[in-house]
């Protein structure tokens, strides 16, 4: 495929990850009525809320991903570079739901704290048909990566939140 078709294929891809994003049945709901001056919600609402919709997002960037790969990736070896090229790999988190646990809910402000920033944008836009696949299947496998931790964290902190450890 020429650069003029994947340049043109990879825009329409990053124009539609939007929609896709929006068209599937979800429906932005009001928490409270129109009009109510003093509209309370409870945390176990908001939890709910944040949970319901970290697993939407979650499954959609493992479908992005899963899509991507079967069309574009399949031989190329991409998974192998990727497994800790996120630049969210640098974050320190738990590894698994026992090391989450053991986590203390208010661990305190860290300062001076680094975070890495993401820098593949020039390698989406990159002439090399390789580097650009690559550069959008490692986008896609970190997006699923991390909404898959933020997923799993959310529940957990409704679990130690809501029900005080009780689930």
């Amino acid at each position: 495929m020429d650069s003029k078709g994947w340049s043109l294929k990879g825009s329409l891809l990053l124009l539609l990850l939007p929609d896709l994003l929006l068209c599937k049945s979800v429906a932005s709901l009001p928490i409270c009525p129109r009009g109510a001056a003093n509209c309370q919600v409870s945390l176990r609402d908001l939890f709910e809320r944040a949970v319901i919709l970290s697993h939407y997002i979650h499954n959609l960037s493992s479908e992005m991903f899963n899509e991507f790969d079967k069309r574009y990736a399949q031989g190329r070896g991409f998974i192998t570079k990727a497994i800790n090229s996120c630049h969210t790999s640098s974050l320190s988190t738990p590894e698994d739901k026992e090391q989450a646990q053991q986590i203390h809910v208010h661990p305190g402000v860290r300062e001076n704290e680094v975070y890495s920033v993401w820098s593949g944008l020039p390698s989406l836009q990159v002439a090399d048909e390789d580097t650009r696949l690559f550069a959008f299947y490692n986008l896609l496998h970190c997006l699923r990566r991390d909404s898959h931790k933020i997923d799993n964290y959310l529940k957990l902190l409704k679990c130690r939140i809501v029900y005080d450890s009780n689930c």
